[in-house]
């Protein structure tokens, strides 16, 4: 039984993989297995993964696949490791460059690790003998659906940079703040000055309550807990109003037709975060004065509606050219959509705004419900 620095039974993990995702035989090659973070970087490798390309187990970490890729390989690389992270577990071949330029084609199998951290994969290879075959030009769809991955990866780093930076500067300061106030407080209090010290105290408690408030902002960023407590429509009036404070020159419009009670609750955190991308897009990056937010009850259907007096963007890229090229944001809009049997419009030109709807049939998601 072999176990690397991993703490995992590589032998048996790599005969499962080898079994039900490769065509390899035993015997076929070196057998090899590195394990990825949730940012596709190895932080372990067994000895075989980094003997096979020249080097010791310990060179290999901090890289990504795409920096061992051979020469017009990278792009694979890419795409093999967006659909790792991504959860697409079948196998896949790649050409690795190793230290001394020797090309090695591999075909790879990957699982997430269970009970690793989050996002973490194991990632077992076996070489595969012969000629290696040219890399495949990825088609237009596919490029698209490797940049789009890459880009939910970068957005979801950059959230998490943002959280990161506002514990830092907003709650951490607080803290630090607040303990030395106490210790100040203790010290006055062994020194008999009651008064002094309680004074102290009764300052530290308007730190820790701006800890508090500076938590719960964070918290209604990352999820509102109005959605929980009161339902969709006090949240979207909250936002709205919160986007008016926010962006002083900009107006936001509520228009509701709806009762709470025949929102299904499938829908409501999808048609939360579809109101907070349009109208974010709007003030941030189309200029827009005025956004009109509608939520209407059509007969048997649920209408929302996101207008803006905006720049506005060509429109058909979204469906007949790079999509990528518009961003994370309105392809989120769409896959929430599509993703609850809704019907996505979508109505822009340079110049004259745009318009983000979507439209849910509520007979289906009251049938799903019950």
């Amino acid at each position: 039984m072999t176990r690397d620095y991993f703490g995992f039974d590589f032998d048996a993990h790599i005969r499962s993989l080898s079994q039900k995702k490769s065509a390899a035989r035993p015997g076929d090659g070196a057998v090899a297995a590195v394990r990825l973070d949730g940012d596709g970087r190895i932080v372990s490798a067994t000895t075989d993964a980094a003997a096979l390309l020249g080097y010791a187990p310990h060179e290999l970490r901090g890289r990504m696949l795409v920096d061992l890729a051979a020469e017009g390989w990278r792009a694979a690389a890419e795409g093999v490791t967006a659909r790792i992270l991504l959860g697409a577990l079948e196998s896949s071949e790649l050409l690795l460059a190793g230290r001394s330029g020797r090309r090695t084609l591999v075909r790879m199998s990957a699982r997430p690790i269970d009970g690793g951290d989050a996002g973490d994969h194991v990632v077992a290879w076996t070489e595969v003998q012969g000629t290696p075959a040219p890399a495949a030009v990825p088609d237009r769809d596919e490029m698209d659906l490797r940049r789009l991955a890459y880009d939910l990866l970068s957005t979801q780093e950059a959230e998490r940079t943002r959280v990161a930076s506002e514990l830092h500067g907003g709650v951490a300061p607080l803290v630090i703040m607040a303990k030395f106030m106490v210790e100040d407080a203790l010290q006055r209090l062994m020194r008999g000055a009651y008064s002094e010290a309680t004074d102290m105290l009764i300052n530290v408690t308007g730190r820790l309550r701006d800890v508090i408030g500076e938590v719960r902002r964070i918290s209604m960023e990352l999820r509102p807990s109005l959605l929980d407590d009161l339902g969709l429509l006090p949240t979207i009036e909250w936002f709205c109003r919160h986007c008016e404070q926010a962006y002083r020159t900009l107006r936001v419009e509520r228009i509701v037709e709806v009762a709470e009670a025949d929102i299904p609750e499938m829908l409501k955190l999808e048609i939360y975060r579809i109101v907070e991308e349009a109208v974010s897009n709007a003030a941030q990056h189309a200029n827009a004065k005025t956004v009109r937010v509608s939520l209407r009850r059509r007969g048997d259907e649920l209408e929302l509606m996101v207008i803006d007096d905006g720049s506005g963007f060509e429109a058909a890229q979204l469906f007949y050219g790079n999509a990528c090229l518009l961003g994370v944001g309105l392809q989120g809009i769409k896959r929430r959509v599509e993703g609850t049997n809704g019907r996505l419009l979508l109505e822009s030109t340079p110049m004259n705004g745009t318009v983000v709807g979507a439209v849910w049939s509520l007979n289906r998601h009251v049938g799903a419900a019950a």
